[in-house]
């Protein structure tokens, strides 16, 4: 039953339609204590909010408890300035009752303690801003529209960020909704950025650090090739801009992707050296294609978001593992490794993955079901037990496009799945898929069943056979110079020898050591590197040697009998096979597949 109002009916459904109005404010509180403050002003017709604040970043998969650096928590009337009810009804959320019509919430957030993609960070020089650590959104209403004005001149001229800003005031922007708003970092800086166009997108480089413009230059213009390569793989550009923003104030590596821009960190003592160079160009790489590879070709489970507790997913492997596989794959295609640089890579990943027992222990579905709890929770064993879902899905994406070559007839690969999957999920059903779906994607683009070859290495704890469909394209490997390992690692700490890293294999014998045992003689001989460099040096499989240990403030004393691995080892490409192999082999590396 409605009410009379000027003439006009209004049902009660309309009338009591909760209505909510955010705008924040940043500032800095303190530059030296590293305090950001946030000022939220609300307008609302209801009675009672929860705020809440997130508990993780999309991307980074772990719970990371936000509001541990939350503080000052004060919620007033906007009119007569008195307080408004709230309280804290658990770690990551308020609770504000009998609210006025308008009212202001204000914080404090500490960013200092870790550099990072994924945490706040405030110093003299630059503030980084995460927004899922900083913004608090309302319990049930993440499709409320906000504006974030900064009122940072003073310390910080220039603000980037990829959400849209207001033409009158560059320090004031807009979102939709908070899932934009937290896919949308933002970055403080004294510092210019520099342009180019690839596609139909304007990039923007934004280089946080003391570098030179020539240097800029440079890295712009690779980054143009890297991102045309990307653009021309999957025929087309789905933003009309997009931001690279890159710390180089200090030492550090690691990236996030955004649906429209990338945060990146590397080491500036590093930039000029040219291996590590194009390592950087791989991280920038990695990071680009996400904009397509998970921010919109994605698992289901990978949106929408549950910012209070994990998105599970078994997808990981295609999520991160592809795009392991391609960041290198078009640095091979833009020119920037050459075959022998690019087979190292693809060496690299495939011995990282042999060298430990973890291929035994856990399947890349668990590996990523479970790295919230593990692969980002490492200890001194997980690299005995844990997979990486990006070092093996990208082995495992190397080997379906093989299969696919040799076996589809028309040559279709990944790229072509993924056209089809942004045809269907993306712009057609707008959501993610399920594993069933993208297997029968694959077949549908295909004619091949790759859920049927590969399926058991998605689900059961074993290694793939990479030789096998390596050797599609005549690419075999060489082993020779079997020698003796220790099946340890050390740390030198003062002079003295500890124990860092112990390696488990199926083929290794248990032995009496522990991290962090001091090893106080080899051999009989005071324990220095250079006496366990030629132990190493000089060992042979099967050998037996002496260990005198101090662990807990008692010595022991433990015999160890050496393992074996190959000192040398590599993938070569062979002229003496067949014309086949040689066409696909040719096909795999002219053309993009």
């Amino acid at each position: 039953m409605g009410k009379e109002l000027e003439g006009k009916t209004i049902s009660s459904e309309t009338e009591s339609k909760p209505s909510l109005q955010l705008q924040f404010e940043v500032s800095v509180f303190d530059l030296y204590k590293h305090y950001y403050q946030v000022r939220l002003t609300v307008e609302t017709n209801q009675n009672q909010i929860c705020f809440c604040l997130p508990n993780w970043t999309p991307g980074s998969y772990m719970i990371r408890d936000y509001a541990t650096h939350l503080h000052k928590f004060e919620a007033i009337n906007f009119t007569n300035q008195e307080p408004v009810s709230w309280e804290m009804v658990d770690l990551h959320r308020w609770k504000l009752n009998n609210l006025p019509p308008k009212f202001e919430i204000t914080y404090i957030i500490y960013a200092f303690e870790d550099f990072t993609v994924r945490t706040n960070y405030l110093e003299t020089e630059f503030g980084f801003i995460n927004p899922p650590a900083l913004f608090l959104y309302p319990e049930g209403r993440l499709d409320t529209p906000t504006t974030v004005e900064f009122k940072v001149s003073e310390f910080f001229p220039n603000i980037y960020t990829s959400l849209p800003r207001d033409e009158n005031n560059f320090h004031k922007f807009y979102s939709n909704h908070f899932d934009e708003l937290f896919d949308s970092p933002f970055h403080l800086s004294k510092k210019n950025s520099v342009f180019f166009t690839a596609g139909s997108t304007k990039h923007e480089l934004l280089i946080e650090g003391d570098v030179s413009f020539d240097f800029k230059t440079k890295l712009s213009n690779d980054l143009q090739k890297i991102t045309e390569t990307q653009i021309q793989w999957m025929q087309e550009s789905p933003n009309q801009s997009y931001l690279f923003v890159l710390n180089l104030s200090l030492p550090a590596y690691g990236g996030l992707e955004h649906k429209a821009s990338s945060i990146n960190y590397f080491n500036p003592e590093l930039i000029h050296d040219d291996e590590e160079y194009k390592r950087l160009l791989e991280l920038l790489s990695h990071e680009y294609f996400h904009l397509w590879n998970i921010k919109r070709i994605r698992p289901i489970a990978l949106g929408p978001f549950d910012y209070q507790k994990p998105n599970l997913t078994r997808e990981l492997w295609i999520a991160e593992g592809f795009t392991s596989f391609y960041d290198a794959y078009f640095l091979y295609h833009a020119g920037f490794l050459n075959l022998e640089e690019y087979l190292n890579k693809l060496q690299s990943d495939i011995f990282s993955l042999e060298d430990n027992d973890a291929d035994f222990w856990m399947s890349l579905e668990e590996s990523s079901f479970t790295a919230w709890t593990k692969y980002y929770k490492r200890n001194g064993n997980s690299h005995n037990i844990t997979v990486s879902y990006y070092t093996k899905g990208g082995v495992l994406a190397l080997c379906m496009n093989l299969f696919l070559l040799q076996e589809s007839k028309d040559k279709k690969t990944i790229r072509h799945v993924f056209h089809k999957l942004n045809e269907v999920f993306v712009k057609e059903k707008q959501r993610g898929f399920t594993k069933q779906e993208f297997f029968d994607v694959t077949k549908e683009v295909t004619g091949v069943d790759l859920k049927l070859e590969f399926n058991e290495y998605l689900e059961s704890p074993k290694p793939i056979p990479v030789d096998v469909y390596l050797d599609h394209i005549g690419i075999h490997r060489i082993q020779t110079d079997l020698v003796g390992d220790t099946g340890f690692k050390t740390k030198e700490k003062n002079g003295n020898l500890y124990v860092q890293k112990i390696l488990h294999k199926l083929n290794y014998e248990s032995i009496d050591l522990m991290l962090d045992d001091e090893i106080l003689a080899i051999n009989g001989k005071r324990a220095t590197n250079s006496i366990l460099q030629k132990l190493e040096k000089n060992l042979r499989p099967g050998e037996k040697f002496h260990l005198i240990l101090s662990r807990a403030g008692k010595i022991k004393e433990t015999m160890v009998t050496a393992s074996g691995f190959y000192k040398t080892r590599k993938f070569v490409v062979s002229e003496d096979c067949s014309a086949e192999k040689k066409e696909l082999r040719e096909y795999f590396l002219r053309n993009i597949v």
